[in-house]
């Protein structure tokens, strides 16, 4: 039997929902690159002035990884992307390997909660 095997199915399930929200939140900054340096660009007219955007963007771009990064696993306890001083955006946790969809393959359905 496994340490890991008791897990309250609402509880991942909402754990797991946060922290696929927080990996999405990362590739929307991610996404928000091109279009914001190409306004940016036309806007200024050069590249001196789109330093300030980028560095902006970097920031967000650390702030919101940071933030999907240290998301702790449901099962484990560990934050879910890192593992000592290796951080990996894989979809299994880098500890007790749960799958970031475990919740949607079992076929786990939205709870009602009763406790709110």
């Amino acid at each position: 039997m496994n340490e890991y095997d008791e897990v309250n199915p609402v509880k991942l399930r909402q754990a797991l929902k946060t922290i696929r929200r927080r990996r999405w939140l990362v590739w929307l900054v991610i996404l928000i690159y091109l279009p914001l340096m190409g306004a940016v660009l036309k806007a200024t007219g050069s590249i001196s002035g789109a330093v300030p955007a980028f560095g902006s963007w970097f920031a967000a771009l650390l702030g919101f990884g940071l933030y999907a990064a240290y998301a702790p696993c449901p099962r484990c306890g560990n934050y879910f992307h890192v593992h000592g001083m290796t951080l990996m955006f894989l979809r299994r946790c880098l500890h007790c390997q749960l799958h970031l969809c475990t919740d949607k393959k079992q076929g786990i359905v939205k709870a009602v909660m009763v406790d709110t």
